[in-house]
Parts: C-alpha cells; structure tokens; sequence
C-alpha cells in the first residue's frame, strides 16, 4: 500500500496558495470571455479558464485526499455576469502575457519547494502551461503588431573587466555610467508591470462602489505612476527608449464586474508581485541611485500592501491561510 507523507508547510502554502489564484483567474475569465469581440484573443481566454479549471479541479482533489478543507476563494458570487465591458481585447491579451510571465516565475519557485512527487508533478504540468499560455499569448500579439519588447542596446565589441570603483556610483557623481543590460532588463520589467496594473486599478477606481474601497484604489494607481515616472527617468537620461505602449482602453462603465472583495485581493497580488520585482531590481543593479530608488519604492509599496491587507480584514475579506500552531498559547 503505497502512503504519501503530509504536506510539508512549503507544500500546503503553495497548493492553497494556488487555488486562490486559480479561483480568481476563473473570475476575471469569464469576464472577459463576456465581452471578448476578437475571436483569437477569445480562444486564448478560454484556454487560460480551461487552464485555471482544470488547476481547481486536481488541487481540490489533493485538499480531499489530505481531508484539508477546500478554500473558499472566490466563486461566481465574486463575478457580475451582468456587468459591461471594463477593459479592451488589447487589455486582456496584456494582462494574460503579464500573469503567464508572473505565473511562471511562481510556479517555477512553488515547483522547487515541493517535496512529493504528486506536489511536484502538479507544479511541473502547471508551469509547462504557463509557459505554452506565455508562447501563445506573445505569437498573437507579434502577429497583431502590439508586441512590446524591451529596448535594444549596441552589443559588446569585446570582453573587458571593470577597472573604475565609480562603476558603482549614481549619487553625488558628475558622470553616471550607462546602464548595464541587466539593469534595463528589470527597470523595464518593473514599468511594464506598473502600466498593466495601473490599467487594471484605474478600471477598479471607476468601478469601487464605496469610498474607503475607490480611495484605496486610487492610491495604488498613485504609487504605480509614481513607479513609473521614476524608472522611466533612469532610461530617458540614457537615451533609452520606454518599453511600453498606452493602447490599453478602460470603458465607461461604472459597474463593478466582481466584488470588491476580489478587487482588494487583486490589487493586494499585484502589490506582492511588485514587491518581487522590484526586490529583483536591487538584487541585479550596481548603481548606487538605482538601488537607492528601488529601496524608497520599495518602502512604499509595502506601506501599501499593509493598507490593503488592513481594508481586507477589517470587511472579513481576507481568508485565513494555513499557518502553524500557537505552541505559547496552548501551553498556557
């Protein structure tokens, strides 16, 4: 009789973890595919809910088998079938390419901190289909024209080591070296997602049905604008060109498609991606301005996520995730 050991934390964080994503991706899905007019775009929206049902489906069955509750996450009653149109198809296949790319990097690190070979099996097919959704998110935006590729730079003519300790400088210097490639890879990393989730937290601003909601969602889209006008402004003093294109449309609609509990929670997953990202910009940069930015963005952001985290809880929004025993309380 063949027995699989518990869970370990690693496991069960990623698995719960998981569905809570899935069941929000299910959500968004059907709104788009409500509104979708692009019959290719549409076929890769109903792939990504396949995708994310399926997903729902085997992480509901290894909840069964552990005899671990299902997590509610989020169901039709977080989605307004009824409600117009928000975004563009322009939009969609942005916020896909944008997920797929996130996803796979959180399904690579969820995959390498599983231990049974079920967990792991799981986590490899999942991000297999992260980068296939990835791929054919990216074949139709190149064959429609609104691919965005991040700048171009000369190529190096020979291999040189760096000889100048001011290679590490950005403050208080006369002359600032150029950026490194590495460097414009996550400042451009960093501005394409802040455009994508600025889109995303704009249509919520106009769709947040309470004060408290709608002023928490305009802050965000502060802080995102304030991202990008930073970032933006290291590849304009290098003559680098912006790695985005604003063809992204929000309707006029001011009827919310899901709940403003889901809206919180995926400004809030926004917000942790954002952290990632820019924790990734500083552990890749050299300059010591670059390091110095990410680092003020950083603390701003956080603020952010702990305002968000606040709001959820205190509208009995935040679902509880699985967390370890209070050995000090049940001892006394």
């Amino acid at each position: 009789m063949k027995h699989n050991p518990d869970l370990t934390s690693s496991e069960l964080a990623n698995v719960w973890s998981a569905y809570m994503a899935d069941s929000t991706n299910v959500c968004v899905m059907k709104h788009f595919l409500n509104h979708v007019q692009d019959p290719e775009v549409k076929r890769i929206v109903e792939y990504a809910k396949g995708l994310s049902e399926s997903n729902l489906k085997a992480l509901s069955g290894i909840f069964k088998d552990e005899s671990i509750p299902i997590p509610q996450g989020f169901t039709d009653d977080d989605y307004n079938q009824e409600a117009p149109r928000l975004y563009s198809d322009t939009y969609y296949l942005r916020y896909l390419q944008y997920f797929a790319r996130s996803g796979m990097g959180i399904i690579g690190m969820a995959n390498g901190t599983s231990y049974r070979k079920d967990i792991r099996k799981f986590f490899s097919m999942a991000l297999a289909e992260s980068a296939l959704l990835y791929e054919r998110v990216v074949q139709l935006m190149e064959k429609k024209g609104i691919f965005v590729r991040s700048p171009f730079i000369p190529y190096p003519k020979k291999v040189d080591y760096i000889q100048e300790e001011n290679f590490l400088a950005g403050y208080l210097t006369l002359h600032k070296r150029p950026l490194l490639a590495i460097e414009i890879n996550h400042i451009s990393n960093n501005i394409e997602a802040n455009y994508i989730g600025r889109t995303l937290i704009d249509g919520f601003v106009q769709v947040a049905q309470t004060k408290e909601v709608r002023k928490h969602f305009e802050n965000g889209v502060e802080i995102a604008t304030e991202i990008i006008k930073t970032l933006e402004a290291f590849l304009e003093e290098s003559h680098t060109s912006t790695p985005y294109s604003s063809d992204s449309v929000i309707s006029g609609s001011t009827t919310p498609p899901f709940s403003e509990k889901m809206m919180v929670s995926m400004s809030s997953a926004l917000v942790g991606v954002s952290l990632s990202n820019i924790g990734m910009g500083i552990s890749y940069s050299m300059r010591s301005d670059i390091i110095g930015e990410y680092t003020q963005l950083m603390t701003r952001v956080g603020k952010y996520a702990a305002a968000g985290a606040k709001l959820a809880i205190k509208h009995g929004w935040m679902e509880k995730p699985p967390q370890t025993l209070d050995r000090d309380r049940l001892i006394n």
